[in-house]
């Protein structure tokens, strides 16, 4: 069972999909530094979220075994790309999609959580050869793992209009290859708070927005939003925020890690009571 294709195909009436990566480390792992390199740390501590916030997804990030290496290597393209090909960082992924795969297989739907080829030069200024590149190596990094119970992969970029031509077309083999794999496509748009501001053709399934508020997207399939930063806040604003998304269909935001867990369960106790 597919949570994701049950959504996309009509037989759901909700889709809660929660980003709630860097809230587990902090609140449940102890902001651990080696949450990335520990899969049986990163599973039990996830576990423990699930089992209060109840997502129906549960984005793996791609790169997070990759960190350290990527930290060293800096703004350069050539660089970033010797860093993608290390087979430990791709062990210590497959090792966590397992453990995760394992122990909430039934539970949530998997997706492959990965940044734009851009993203990884640090939005800097570079040439399609070179973000073509970064692109032929984190779909490398993809294909290792292309045998797992993988449900969607997922491209974030950072840009308020959304990717650009040069942007889609970098990460467009890789959505291929998703689709090739059986998985649903998606693209996060984090500078962008409604979808109106999208000037480029983005061929996806699924566009998210994590700044996007309830009223700013219309409540579409295609569409996920509303968990706005601020709906985690401790306030009357946040209380009505969380309210009109919980009467959307495609509910999708980010928990910030300094969210207060008293205020997370009762935001987590509207979603699952609306609609």
């Amino acid at each position: 069972m597919s949570r994701l294709a049950d959504w996309v195909q009509g037989v759901r009436d909700t889709l809660t999909w929660l980003d709630a990566d860097r809230y587990v480390r902090a609140v449940f792992a102890g902001g651990t530094e080696r949450w990335y390199d520990d899969p049986a740390t990163l599973a039990s501590a996830t576990v423990q979220a699930q089992s209060v916030l109840r997502s129906d997804v549960l984005p793996v990030k791609v790169l997070g075994p990759f960190a350290g290496l990527l930290a060293g290597a800096g703004d350069d393209a050539a660089a970033v790309c010797a860093a993608l090909g290390a087979a430990e960082p791709r062990a210590v992924l497959t090792d966590t999609l397992d453990a995760l795969a394992h122990q909430l297989g039934a539970e949530v739907d998997l997706v492959l959580d990965c940044p734009s080829p851009r993203r990884l030069v640090g939005g800097a200024d570079v040439g399609f050869d070179a973000l073509d590149d970064i692109a032929s190596a984190l779909l490398e990094v993809i294909r290792a793992v292309a045998d797992r119970p993988v449900r969607a992969l997922v491209f974030s970029c950072d840009t308020a209009s959304g990717p650009d031509d040069e942007e889609t077309d970098s990460w467009s083999s890789a959505l291929a290859a998703a689709s090739h794999y059986g998985w649903l496509r998606a693209v996060r748009l984090d500078a962008v708070t409604a979808a109106e501001q999208v000037n480029a053709d983005v061929s996806a399934d699924l566009l998210l927005f994590p700044n996007a508020a309830p009223d700013a997207l219309p409540d579409d399939r295609t569409l996920g939003g509303g968990l706005v930063p601020a709906a985690w806040a401790d306030s009357t604003e946040a209380d009505l925020l969380t309210e009109a998304a919980a009467e959307r269909g495609f509910r999708f935001g980010e928990i910030p890690q300094e969210a207060a867990p008293e205020t997370v369960l009762r935001r987590i106790a509207v979603l699952a009571a609306g609609r």
